[in-house]
Order: C-alpha cells, then structure tokens, then sequence
C-alpha cells in the first residue's frame, strides 16, 4: 500500500488504485446527497429514501458517463484497444452521460415510490451543482478539460500549483475547469438563495434554473476548450448544452406543465384531504370542557379553572394537558380514565355537526377526493364522533391516537393516513382548528389550512402563517379548486 504515489492517485493498494478524481467525486456527490436529504427530511421522508436512491444512482450515472464518452472517442482511443473501455482511472467520464442515466433511474425510482417527480427534482438538481463543481477539480488534477493556450504571464498572481498543473505539452492552457467549477458553484448560491426565495412560482423552476444556468454554462466552458469531445465537426456538449436550456426555459415558462400534464413528473393528482375531528368537523368544545371540569371536579376540587386553562386544555394529547396539573405518572393516568369515562357517556349529548360540514365532504368525495381523519383522541371515541354526525361514508381511512406511534404535532399520523389511502404524501391538505394540527402539517411541508370555527384562535392559527385560513369550512371547496401546490411552499 502506498499513500500519494502519484499527483493523480490518493492511494495505492496493488494494481488498484484510488484516484482525487474518484475522491473529489465522491466528496461532491455526499455533499449534494446531504444537502438533498435535508430537505426530503423536512417534507417528512424518511432518511432511507434518499439513502435508498443515492448508492445505485452514483455507481449508474458514473457508468453513463462513461458509455457517453466512449462513445464519441471510440474511433480514437478504444477501436483498437477495447479493453481500455474499463480503464476508468485514465480519466475519460463525461458529465452529461451521468446527467443522463441519473436522471432515468431517478424518474424509475421516484415514480416507484410515488413521489412527486417535479418535487424530488427541486430538491435535488440545484446541489448536483454542487457535485459538478467538485468535479472540475478532478479534471484539473488529470490535466484534461482545459482550454487555449495563453502566456505564461496570464497566470501573474495566480497560486502556483495552478500554473504548474496547467503546463500541458510543452504551453500554458486556460483553466477551463475552474471557470466552470466556478459558475456551478455561483449557480447553486443563486437557484438556492435568490430564485428560490424571489424567483420560484411552481414545482419544478428550481430543476429547470439548473438546466437553464448549466447549459448556458456549459455551452460557453466548451467553445473554449480544445480537448472537447467532438461528433464530426460539432462539439457534442455544446449540442447537449443548447438541449438543456431549451428544457431549462421550456420548463420555466410552464410549457413542459401543458404539454406533458398526462405524464409523470408533470401528471397531478388531486390532493388527499385529511381533517382533525374535535373543533374542526364535530362541535365537541362543550363536552371537552365540560370532562375536564368533570375531573378536576373529581381528582383536584381545589383547582379553579379559567377560561385559559379551558382554552389552553383543548387540542394537545389528553397526557400532555393533564401533566399540568397532576405530577405522578398514575395520578396522569387516573385523569385520563375519569376524562374519557365521562367523554364517552356524555358524547352524544354535548356534540353537533359544524354547520356545511356534511354537504362539503360528500361533494369533495364525489369529486374523487381521498379523505381521512387524523385525531389524537382515541380511535373509538373518533369513529363514536363520526357516526353521530352519519359521516362514516366520506372517509376512506380514520385514525385515532392510540393507532398512532406519534401524536400530533408530530406528522407520522398524516403519513400514515396518506399509506393507508394508498396516495403520496407530496399532495397534501390538512385541515385542522389547533397548534398542533398546524405544525403537523408543517412538519411534511404539506398544505396547511387553519379552519377558524372559534374566533378568539384566529390570533393563535394565523401567528402560524398555515397556508391558507378559513372562517368556513364551505370556502374550502372552492380552495380545492384552484391552481397551487399541495404542498407549502415556504418549506424547501
């Protein structure tokens, strides 16, 4: 074994060899990876999907790249000498044939899991410039991708290894590479921090920014070089390049949206609409106060309650709330048993349906909508509340708190409603009265609507900035209807 036996290889081990090449490859693609699955993370995947997707997509797009650039030198450097093909650490792998087979697993893969095509690419193609630019640097160590020959001054307060390893055959070349290296990088800077934040209108501009700036990139980086890969007398990355910017713009515009809207990523599916119960379709205010009078009155008679503690009792999990007020872990359980006994015998006299409610679900469900409910209350008192307003034929799934791993505001309920209704999670409304309803849903980024059925939480719901706030729930079936992104924009 031998550690930096040439300026090319990092290590030696026998006939392998690791090369800065592969390292600085390698380096670029985990740091796109981590930046990528930072943001699945905050839609609410899990790390695996990426992680999943990440070792079979780097081994496929390096092999892409390499079949790209075989093909168009095969005449010159592997007709004669086939077995050269497999001589990777010679250099030779061209970033638009790994573009290319990257993108064609990943359009499997994602479409696999149903997730939302334009979404995952938002998420991952501005930091793939990233990974392209890390790349650079190892076309510099193997002296390849450069430019003309300039003077020797040209290169007057420039680092000296710079100017060393850009002595190529006898004369000083332009360091193509590092102009390119460095327009990836001001690329991500401005597709992450500027367009994204000013720029962006829907699913997808991010992707198709990254098309747009690399071919334009691109397409410039290859009129200067001289070792660029040729088809006859047209340089073929300029030909890519020109493709990747009509695809950038097209996409921008919106033009691949109508065109293509019957197909995946383009195709939209109509989003899942999942609902709290308590405050949000049912009235059951007065019989959540009147239980937690119920006990208090029974296990704490010292205690007076107000209109706050009233408030501030309604919507957390039963656990959380009487934890206030009740120190040992039996003594929170006793609570909870005196709460619900009273809850369940009491149900049916206290509870009414909002007003529009019925009406507003069976027209959604009409219209194809997949509907679930996602409650923190136990799942028999939720499905006690739904048959006393007669709405067990809208919802094709009904979740109560003890089938949940996670109470809210945790999002593992919603994700679990969007498995059981067999839809993906990158389409979502939740509609809901509470805190923890609005954090929930954005703890998967999906569309938040805060439903206002009590005036004195519209301060609280709004200081949340959900997606869109509602004083009715019959506003929603127009919200439904309109052009937007299921999902909220603001978490990217």
């Amino acid at each position: 074994m031998e550690l930096f036996p040439t300026s090319r290889v990092v290590l030696s081990i026998g006939s392998l060899q690791i090369t800065w090449y592969a390292v600085l490859i390698l380096i670029g693609a985990i740091i796109a990876y981590l930046l990528s699955e930072r943001t699945m993370r905050r839609w609410g995947y899990k790390d695996n999907v990426l992680e999943d997707f990440f070792v079979p997509m780097l081994f496929i797009a390096i092999i892409g790249a390499r079949i790209y650039y075989v093909i168009f030198e095969w005449n010159e450097l592997y007709a004669q000498d086939p077995i050269r093909i497999f001589y990777i650490w010679e250099g030779g792998l061209a970033i638009h044939g790994g573009l290319i087979a990257g993108i064609a697993f990943g359009a499997w893969y994602f479409h696999r899991r149903k997730i939302n095509g334009l979404r995952v690419m938002d998420a991952i193609f501005p930091n793939v410039l990233i990974a392209q630019a890390m790349g650079r640097w190892g076309n510099f160590i193997n002296q390849e991708a450069f430019g003309g020959i300039v003077s020797a001054s040209y290169y007057d307060g420039w680092p000296d290894f710079i100017k060393e390893r850009m002595l190529i055959d006898g004369a000083y070349r332009q360091p193509t590479f590092l102009y390119e290296s460095v327009a990836n990088l001001l690329g991500f800077v401005l597709i992450t921090f500027v367009y994204k934040r000013y720029g962006r209108r829907k699913r997808g501009d991010l992707a198709w920014a990254y098309f747009a700036w690399y071919g334009v990139v691109r397409f410039w980086i290859e009129s200067m070089r001289t070792d660029a890969l040729m088809a006859g007398n047209l340089r073929v990355a300029q030909l890519v390049s020109l493709v990747f910017v009509i695809v950038g713009i097209g996409g921008i515009l919106g033009l691949w949206n109508r065109l293509f809207a019957r197909f995946w990523p383009f195709r939209k599916e109509k989003p899942a609409i999942l609902f709290d119960l308590d405050g949000t379709l049912i009235d059951s205010r007065a019989l959540v106060d009147a239980s937690f009078r119920h006990t208090m009155e029974v296990l704490r008679p010292q205690v007076t309650l107000t209109q706050n503690d009233l408030d501030d009792f309604f919507g957390p999990p039963l656990s959380v709330s009487f934890r206030r007020y009740f120190s040992e872990e039996a003594e929170v359980e006793e609570a909870i048993r005196v709460y619900r006994k009273f809850n369940v015998e009491q149900h049916d006299a206290y509870v009414k349906l909002f007003s529009g409610t019925k009406e507003v679900l069976e027209e959604l469900k009409k219209d194809g909508y997949p509907l679930a409910v996602v409650s923190n209350k136990k799942s028999d008192v939720v499905r006690m509340g739904i048959a006393k307003a007669g709405l067990e034929d809208c919802f094709s799934v009904v979740l109560g708190g003890d089938e949940l791993e996670r109470p809210k505001p945790d999002p593992q309920g919603l994700i679990q409603a969007c498995r059981q209704l067999e839809h993906g999670q990158d389409d979502v409304i939740y509609v809901g009265d509470s805190r923890g309803d609005i954090e929930a849903a954005k703890a998967m980024a999906a569309f938040s609507v805060a439903l206002v059925q009590d005036p004195s939480r519209e301060e609280e719901l709004a200081a949340l900035k959900p997606c869109a706030l509602l004083h009715d729930i019959r506003e929603l079936s127009g919200l439904v209807k309109e052009e937007r992104e299921w999902s909220d924009p603001t978490i990217l």
